[in-house]
């Protein structure tokens, strides 16, 4: 692989985790969800040029969960179902595509979000979002995923600063007055108000909410 073609792929796993970032300062939920299902496509792309094709399969996991919250509004989307489906699809993903047991990572790290977005208990959500990293970082470090690797730790250490703010010094998060989008952004996936299923909201809870000492 040459140098240009090397970097070219690291630049494809890169751009949508900057999209997922900043989509997320968006107010608008379904805005930030059609964002999200162009960023598990270009994920898709850039791991499968790797070939990483379990992170591929997951990605299509990953992208159909977006559509299902995209139509969280109907009663169809809305049973318990969908998660155990979900759960399901991730285990298949690793069983078409083994070739070792780091095809397993991607799978345990997209499981873990899958139940911290579904969970209403946000210290569960918040240690769930911080035990999916280090298998997704793992395998992006064995599959050559070094741009996706290197966000990957960006956000392990926000969900960890996070987990130390809210949960270990027992502070709540707190809102600044306005900010709406944050707010809603705090919704879980499947809720009928939650605009996102990522993790990024924790990078945005560790660093928006006020230094004050308590």
């Amino acid at each position: 692989m040459s140098a240009v073609s090397f970097l070219a792929i690291q630049a494809l796993g890169l751009v949508p985790s900057i999209v997922c970032f900043t989509s997320l300062q968006s107010g608008s939920r379904l805005r930030i969800l059609r964002l999200q299902m162009v960023c598990s496509v270009l994920w898709a792309c850039h791991y499968g040029l790797l070939g990483a094709y379990t992170a591929v399969l997951t990605n299509g996991v990953g992208l159909f969960r977006a559509v299902l919250c995209y139509h969280n509004d109907k009663p169809w989307a809305k049973s318990r179902g969908w998660v155990a489906l979900l759960l399901g699809l991730y285990a298949g993903c690793a069983l078409l595509t083994w070739d070792g047991l780091y095809c397993l990572l991607p799978c345990l790290s997209m499981a873990c979000t899958t139940l911290a977005l579904w969970t209403h208990n946000m210290p569960r959500t918040r240690l769930l979002f911080l035990l999916n990293s280090p298998p997704l970082l793992a395998y992006n470090l064995i599959t050559g995923a070094y741009s996706c690797a290197l966000v990957e730790v960006c956000a392990l250490i926000s969900f960890a600063v996070a987990i130390y703010r809210f949960d270990l010094r027992g502070r709540k998060p707190v809102f600044p007055s306005g900010n709406l989008s944050l707010l809603r952004l705090r919704r879980r996936c499947f809720s009928k108000k939650d605009p996102a299923e990522i993790g990024w909201i924790f990078l945005l809870d560790t660093f928006s909410a006020p230094s004050a000492k308590h």
